[in-house]
């Protein structure tokens, strides 16, 4: 028996009974759900980052939208409502398209 203790996608376990294979699993709290999904993000985040090439790299960013919206869905926010708060906050302060590194600032006083 392999050891997983993590978080894998909701239809994982019927996928291992489909192949012949049996399970043990504990379904979360909603705080261990939250706890897990950060987990979780810095794995498919370090997979993300070594990702060697664009078909493997998407299948990681994937994985990574997957999990913020079940992070939303754990704060008791619609999707929509998410978006919108994204879309805002883009209009205000902009995405990250450019690709500016900002190197330093200085404030008028200086």
């Amino acid at each position: 028996m392999i050891q997983l203790n993590k978080l894998v996608r909701d239809k994982v376990p019927s996928l291992v009974t489909k192949d012949g294979g049996s399970y043990s699993l504990k379904l979360l709290s909603p705080l261990e759900h939250q706890h897990e999904i950060t987990n979780k993000l810095f794995e498919e985040l370090s997979e993300y980052s070594t990702a060697s090439g664009k078909v493997e790299a998407l299948e990681e960013l994937v994985d990574i939208v997957e999990l913020i919206y079940a992070a939303v869905k754990l704060h008791d926010v619609s999707l929509e409502e998410f978006e919108s708060i994204r879309s805002a906050k883009k209009k205000l302060k902009g995405g990250f398209e450019k690709g500016i590194f900002l190197n330093e600032i200085s404030n008028n006083d200086e």
